[in-house]
């Protein structure tokens, strides 16, 4: 029976789910979330140590969770993903040469950097060269260990970390393996980061970290309209974005829609942006779904006026709707369970790690 702790260390909270990932479908056993302060963590690095360790501490706490078999997600600038093509060779041969044949592809110096990859698929090229696609991850060390040590010194013990847009294809996907499958969007809106991610046949082809999300559309009414955070928070909650077009942008909720709008089109262009520069480099057709997740993918209408900008399809990532994952006694309302789904991907697919 394998049970694991997924933990993930947002920009405004610290959220873990307890998975049992043995026979049969995945069971939710326990789910916890605790508030961040403003600049504990941003753009997915630990800012103040004190006041996450505060925090993962009461999470631990409320939701009596295990300190063993723990995977920790990470997100930000200082992890890059780049698929590169290389003369074949045996995934042992490669793993030892990583080094030297990924460093002209990563803007980061190789002695500073983790190394993983992920074998995509082998082709052949014109004049009859094996090659190999591979997805090269790389990771800035001390980033890495700056956030092991504050997990660790908890006695929280990590048997991995994980990119968090991993854990999401991951939880989505499962085991498909459909090479003939078209790519796929998943885009992830956190508080502090936006995760773009296309897919194909169940496994990343691409992924963009970009530094718009949804503390700036809080941003926006704050800095448009005079108003505090907390009214900012509730303003956009209520008031959302156009489907389409843009509103007048006159009194009160008008002019709340207005720079929401405006914010959400930012985005847009950003998303629109990643998605083209994967397409101008790719050869197997445009996306055609795009799923959506994370804390700012709340905004009223925001995915509505993404699925016509795009063109595409847009459906949110709803952990627990239909067969994807059971919910066992994780000791929250199913009002509480339903308000945590937009967050609930990440964390549980941390804790799928290994299964699939």
């Amino acid at each position: 029976m394998a049970v694991n702790v997924g933990l993930d260390i947002g920009t405004n909270a610290v959220r873990a789910a307890v998975v049992n990932a043995g026979k049969g479908t995945p069971t939710l056993q326990r789910y916890g979330e605790v508030a961040l302060p403003p600049g504990a963590v941003v753009g997915g690095e630990i800012v103040d140590e004190d006041l996450v360790k505060g925090a993962l501490t009461r999470l631990w706490k409320t939701a009596k969770l295990p300190k063993k078999r723990v995977v920790l997600g990470i997100a930000n600038q200082r992890v890059i993903v780049r698929r590169v093509d290389l003369p074949y060779m045996a995934e042992d041969e490669l793993a030892e040469s990583l080094a030297f044949q990924a460093q002209e592809y990563i803007p980061i110096p190789i002695d500073d950097a983790i190394l993983d990859f992920i074998p995509l698929e082998e082709f052949t090229t014109p004049e009859g060269e094996p090659m190999l696609s591979v997805l090269v991850v790389a990771a800035q060390k001390q980033m890495a260990a700056d956030i092991l040590r504050v997990v660790q010194g908890l006695g929280i013990k990590p048997m991995a970390v994980d990119l968090q847009a991993f854990a999401l294809v991951r939880v989505l996907f499962g085991g498909d393996i459909n090479l003939d499958a078209v790519p796929q969007a998943v885009v992830n809106i956190g508080a502090g980061l936006t995760q773009v991610v296309i897919v194909k046949g169940g496994s990343v082809r691409f992924l963009r970290i970009v530094s718009l999300a949804g503390e700036d559309f809080s941003r926006a009414l704050t800095d448009g309209m005079g108003i505090d955070a907390a009214t900012a928070e509730q303003t956009k909650r209520r008031v959302g974005v156009a489907i389409e077009g843009m509103p007048t942008g006159g009194d009160g909720d008008d002019q709340a829609r207005m720079l929401l709008t405006r914010q959400a089109d930012a985005l847009l262009d950003e998303i629109r942006g990643s998605i083209d520069y994967y397409l101008s480099q790719a050869t197997d057709g445009g996306i055609q779904r795009m799923y959506v997740a994370g804390n700012g993918a709340r905004l009223p209408h925001l995915a509505n006026r993404l699925g016509r900008a795009l063109n595409v399809e847009v459906s949110p990532i709803r952990m627990l709707d239909g067969d994807r994952l059971k919910v066992g006694k994780v000791g929250l309302s199913e009002a509480e369970l339903a308000q945590a789904q937009p967050v609930l991907p990440v964390p549980v697919g941390l804790a799928l790690w290994g299964e699939t």
